[in-house]
């Protein structure tokens, strides 16, 4: 194990003069010159000094210290690891020596140690023999931190010791002892031994030493907090001496509460106070503290200041998430850090002490920090503080760590209640050049935290976001949307899941009341609240569910969503015990393999169809593909892990992105679409579809290829496949054929446009009403043509002619047609003008790839 020294020494013309550096002008060759092994040290982005070595090693800066006596030093110091027997720091105050290697006389700071009571402590060390100074806390620095330190060392040895572990400058008296051995000095040092994970981690900032500097300021009071109803915290910018800042005729409470009943101070933390008062404060009254004449350790007293607080433990929404830099590279014009910011609705201040921000799996607990009404706090890495100090209040936690892609963010109290929570993901930018890096993403309306991502986009600032200030995408944007009870899912036979459309009230879910389900077995026993989303609830119910039965749940107008939004009388939801799926029962009915892939890109989807008499949990099942090589299901991915029930005769779409799939196709069922967090790989060409259970049974399974598609289509991009009976084998491949360019190439969640059951007649067409008249007044402004075909493949074209044959419309031409088909004429010709009123007649022509051609006419008459 080799060591690592660090000495600063001066150039000779400037032995006995005092030395400072913050290292701001971002070099550390000059005013004051280090020298050394320069090569090994770099000064960061924060401008402070840092380690930037690779292995084990020794360096040393150097520059002359002389002063010992009637003498103060200062430094801020940072390792963000537990220090130990192989990785600490030395600050060497005074030494003889040229080298911090050897035999010396002198005194130094040490930071770190072995075990976990690792202590700031000050030695004497005369050759090698090291005797304690004095010694401050246990344990306060045996984790990773960052503290400032200020020694003195009076004319006749007096030493004592003070700190501030926030890393500030609210110096606290932490050890004093007496030592006269060494009285001259001739250098000062930084003296540091680390392991090779270590070798960039040591942190150096605002060195100072020389004349001791008299306190002359009086304390201030920097904040106050109500802990309880009975108990407000208090504290101030320094040290306060015990006796006066425990007389409670220094305090005074506005409005109607007067003096404290008591007042202690910290003997931990001198800057803290806490005053008790039996009586209790309201909650939610806005307090108005006055203190006066308490004094700090040097006698200096306080002239009255104020401060405003309110016992508030805060409630659901009274902070919000506000904005979320979670990939801040390349960087635009904000600080390269990940953050958050958080945002006070409540218009009271409220203390965040003890509260926990929960980064998907990772806790993270608040200290000491007050959110004053209506203002933002800017959550960080603590070492980019100083990056963000201009930009507003910050809150720094180690190693804050936001995904890229996506994650939850959880705000709770410190009774562990949620106040807020989001799940982001790159669609909350709602701008794909953006999501690429140096931008945040900002909440829109903040009276409206519940609505995800139609309540977020991308930052519009020039800089990429708005840490600290409003944000730039700032906006009315109230959720008008009426909850519904999206399904039912069942947990046992005496226990169901109710899933709502979005975040509800959690106080309006509670009531038993409220949940009535028929077939006798009416309101449940208890309900069950799902944090932290509260867009679901466990019902107990009071009678077993039987098999067999069909259920239905129906709920009182009284639950409401987040923003008050009621549910009003929506329909009752149908549950029942579901069966496991056997082969047959559940037939994959339509496939997107091959996605649109222009401007507007698409996603596959595969669209199942229970064709059985039974309830089927998907929750039971997977979609997977097929290894022909070893003949075995290959990829399976898990369709839900929160179940969803397939009734008879339902479609179900499962797809990764169902917003992108209803865009880009027509449904009239958006709630039949199950988001799968990854589909297997289907590829454009050829493959296979399976679907599975959790022990790899095969329920269907479906040979694709792209010869398969009617072949005269010009493209087969963002065109499905759709089954045509699904009775009939899905191995046959003229049971599937190209959805219909009638219906926009795909039927998602909807019967298919190719569908045919097995009893259908001759072509026919229908044109009705016999005489329309367009003249814009609701009755028959159209003419209608209805037309039904026995097979898929079937191209159509239709044109219309006056009663001299003149050609006046071609209303479809060469349009790949359904089983099912319609257009409508609004009676106009080619170019778009109206035609007179009198008799026409509409020629249909039909025809496959076969040669079968099909020619019909049909007269409709056109009237005023």
């Amino acid at each position: 194990m080799r060591w690592i020294v660090l000495i600063f020494m001066a150039l000779p013309n400037l032995v006995h003069a005092q030395f400072s550096d913050d290292f701001s002008d971002g070099d550390f060759t000059d005013n004051p010159v280090w020298m050394g092994d320069t090569a090994r040290f770099k000064i960061n982005s924060s401008l402070q000094l840092q380690l930037n070595a690779s292995g084990e090693g020794i360096s040393e800066l150097l520059t002359s210290g002389t002063t010992l006596r009637a003498t103060e030093w200062r430094v801020w110091i940072r390792l963000p690891f537990s220090p130990s027997v192989n990785n600490f720091a030395r600050i060497y105050l005074a030494s003889d020596q040229p080298t911090l290697k050897g035999d010396l006389n002198g005194y130094f700071l040490q930071v770190g140690e072995g075990g976990s009571a690792d202590a700031l402590e000050l030695f004497r060390q005369t050759g090698q023999n090291l005797v304690s100074v004095c010694r401050g806390r246990d344990t306060a620095i045996a984790s990773s931190f960052r503290v400032r330190v200020k020694i003195t060392c009076s004319a006749e040895g007096n030493w004592k010791l003070s700190a501030d572990y926030s890393g500030g400058e609210n110096y606290q008296p932490e050890a004093e002892g007496i030592d006269n051995t060494h009285t001259t000095s001739s250098y000062f040092g930084i003296y540091c031994k680390y392991t090779s994970s270590n070798s960039a981690k040591f942190y150096f900032d605002d060195f100072y030493a020389g004349p001791v500097i008299i306190d002359q300021e009086p304390p201030r009071l920097l904040s106050a907090s109500a802990k309880s109803a009975h108990l407000v915290s208090l504290k101030f910018s320094e040290g306060v001496e015990k006796t006066s800042s425990e007389n409670i005729q220094n305090y005074t409470v506005n409005p109607d509460t007067g003096t404290p009943d008591s007042a202690k101070r910290s003997d931990i933390y001198p800057d803290r106070v806490e005053l008790y008062f039996g009586g209790g404060l309201e909650t939610g009254v806005l307090y108005t503290l006055t203190t006066r004449n308490i004094e700090d350790f040097t006698g200096n007293a306080m002239p009255p200041e104020t401060a405003e607080f309110a016992w508030y433990p805060g409630q659901t929404w009274d902070i919000v998430i506000n904005e979320i830099m979670a990939d801040p590279a390349p960087v635009v014009g904000l600080p390269d850090y990940e953050y958050l910011e958080l945002y006070n609705n409540s218009g009271l201040p409220v203390p965040l002490t003890g509260w926990s921000l929960i980064l998907g799996s990772t806790v993270k607990t608040f200290g000491e920090v007050i959110l004053p009404a209506d203002g933002y706090l800017i959550i960080a890495d603590d070492e980019a503080e100083n990056s963000f100090a201009t930009f507003g209040a910050f809150y720094g936690f180690t190693s804050i760590s936001l995904s890229n892609e996506g994650t939850s963010v959880t705000l709770v109290n410190a009774e562990n209640r949620v106040i807020h929570h989001v799940s982001y993901n790159t669609e909350w930018y709602h701008h794909e050049a953006k999501q690429d890096g140096g931008w945040s993403m900002e909440l829109m309306d903040p009276l409206n935290p519940c609505s995800g991502k139609t309540n977020w986009q991308a930052s519009e600032n020039y800089s990429g976001g708005t840490p600290g200030s409003q944000n730039s995408v700032y906006q009315a944007n109230p959720d008008e949307t009426t909850p519904k009870i999206n399904r039912v899912t069942i947990n046992s036979e005496t226990r169901i899941t109710v899933f709502f459309t979005e975040s509800m009230d959690s106080l309006t879910l509670l009531n038993p009341n409220v949940y009535l389900i028929d077939q006798n077995v009416g309101n449940p026993l208890a309900v069950q609240l799902v944090p932290p989303e509260y867009n679901r609830v466990i019902l107990l119910l009071s009678d077993s569910l039987k098999p067999d039965i069909g259920y239905h749940l129906s709920v009182d107008y009284s639950l409401s969503d987040c923003a008050g939004n009621i549910i009003g009388q929506s329909a009752a939801v149908r549950f029942g015990l579901p069966v496991p799926a056997v082969p047959g029962n559940i037939v994959i009915n339509e496939i997107l393999f091959n996605p649109r892939d222009d401007l507007y890109k698409g996603v596959d989807f595969v669209e199942l169809f229970n064709r059985s008499p039974k309830i089927i949990e998907l929750g039971q099942l997977m979609l997977a593909g097929f290894d022909t090589l070893y003949y075995a299901v290959a990829q399976p991915k898990e369709i839900t892990s929160e179940g969803f029930l397939l009734f008879p005769g339902e479609f179900m779409v499962l797809t990764e992105d169902p917003e992108i799939v209803k865009l880009q196709y027509w449904n009239d069922n958006p709630d039949q679409f199950l988001t799968m967090e990854s589909l297997p790989a289907y590829h454009n060409e050829l493959g296979t579809v399976v679907l599975c259970t959790r022990g790899f049974e095969i329920i269907d399974r479906v040979r694709y290829s792209e010869k398969m598609h009617f072949p005269l289509l010009l493209s087969f991009d963002g065109v499905s496949l759709e089954r045509v009976n699904p009775e009939l084998s899905s191995d046959l491949k003229t049971n599937w054929h190209s959805a219909a360019s009638t219906v926009g190439f795909a039927t998602p969640g909807m019967e298919n446009s190719q569908y045919r059951p097995g009893d259908l007649s001759n072509e026919n067409i229908i044109v009705e009403p016999e005489i329309f008249s367009p003249d814009n007044d609701g009755h028959h402004d159209y003419l209608n043509i209805h037309l039904t075909l026995d097979d898929p493949g079937n191209m159509v074209t239709i044109t219309v002619f006056d009663q001299t044959g003149t050609m006046k419309k071609q209303l479809v031409k060469n349009e790949m047609a359904g089983i099912h088909n319609s257009w409508s004429w609004d009676g106009t010709n080619d170019e778009n003008q109206k035609e007179a009123t009198g008799i026409y007649v509409l020629l249909i022509e039909v025809f496959n790839l076969e040669g079968k051609t099909i020619r019909m006419k049909k007269t409709a008459v056109k009237a005023k």
